[in-house]
């Protein structure tokens, strides 16, 4: 199972009992806490161990930042230090950060603010005792004047960091859910929308068809209608495949490079000859299971069988709309799978 590895970003011998602290939190909580100074850092031979530090940052899926009282080593050919430039990875890669700075420092902070404000001449050349260099508060302003993940949060000690922590965690993990909530009645509406916009597709053909009749030509209405209701039917299977994978476009540049539905039985037959689809097999627990995957990792449970679930009322309606896609004249299939085409 994927865990969140969790990159911890500090000056490390001031500070080297909180990073313990951290560490063991992080471990608490099922995560994987990332440390320079434990060795979770790959140093390849080929670059610098300050770029190391950011190369594994990339890595990673949460991000803490522990601001103390001293500024730590210059990082070798960029600007500011090792802790400023993995921060500043962590925002270039939109890692969610978490930043903690420490109550002294923080109050120094305030400090130096309203002696730069009264006191323009003076403000740099005066001894702020909780800090070694003051760049560290142009830091604690590079964080909060960053214009989105700003929050930047004061502590005393380590619980205090924890309570923050855990109540921020929970947070992310009620806002993923509640997101998860929002995109499923987001699918509902669209699926609502792409229905109406097909019956009225559907509607108009069908006035266009009864308009056109005259009475000897009843005899071709039912096979019109009929052939109305099968483009209709075709029309949805984008929208389907939408339902299921939160997209419908396919990775393929043009129709040339569309398999024929004709060649295939099943729809996901079909989607799996497109090459962004691929037909997974689990047996961890000691039985079978086929599920179908996409690039972006998002899957659907196919059964223990490749067809056991073809009663099952959503892949029932898409392998009619697919059936349907397979019987349709070749000009009105160009048009459907055109839609599953990403437009440029």
């Amino acid at each position: 199972m994927a865990i969140p590895r969790v990159f911890i970003s500090s000056t490390c011998y001031d500070l080297k009992h909180i990073r313990e602290n951290l560490k063991y939190f992080v471990k608490t909580i099922g995560y994987e806490p990332v440390l320079s100074d434990d060795g979770d850092v790959y140093y390849s031979v080929d670059a610098h161990t300050h770029d190391a530090c950011l190369t594994e940052v990339a890595t990673c899926q949460l991000f803490i930042l522990i601001i103390g009282g001293r500024y730590g080593g210059e990082h070798k050919g960029k600007e500011g230090s090792i802790t400023n430039n993995e921060y500043r990875e962590a925002v270039k890669n939109k890692i969610p950060v978490f930043a903690l700075v420490e109550s002294a420092v923080y109050s120094d902070h305030y400090t130096y603010l309203s002696n730069k404000k009264t006191n323009p001449d003076f403000y740099e050349k005066i001894t702020y005792p909780s800090i070694d260099n003051i760049k560290i508060f142009g830091f604690i302003d590079e964080v909060r004047k960053n214009s989105l993940n700003n929050a930047i949060v004061s502590f005393n000690d380590f619980s205090d960091m924890e309570t923050y922590l855990k109540k921020q965690w929970a947070g992310m993990m009620y806002d993923l859910l509640a997101e998860r909530t929002r995109n499923g009645n987001a699918k509902i509406t669209n699926r609502l929308i792409d229905d109406l916009t097909i019956a009225a597709k559907k509607s108009e053909e069908l006035i266009k068809v009864l308009l056109r009749t005259t009475n000897t030509e009843q005899l071709e209405v039912e096979d019109k209608i009929s052939k109305i209701e099968l483009i209709a039917k075709a029309r949805s299977f984008p929208n389907l495949v939408e339902t299921l994978y939160n997209s419908r476009y396919l990775s393929v540049l043009d129709l040339g490079e569309f398999p024929d539905p004709k060649e295939h039985k099943y729809w996901y037959d079909f989607l799996v000859a497109t090459n962004d689809f691929v037909i997974h097999v689990d047996d961890d627990s000691g039985y079978e299971t086929y599920y179908l995957y996409d690039k972006a990792n998002t899957y659907i449970e196919l059964g223990p069988e490749l067809d056991s679930k073809k009663d099952d009322p959503m892949f029932r309606e898409i392998q009619s709309a697919f059936e349907a896609l397979k019987q349709v004249d070749p000009e009105t299939r160009k048009s459907i799978l055109e839609e599953m085409i990403i437009p440029f």
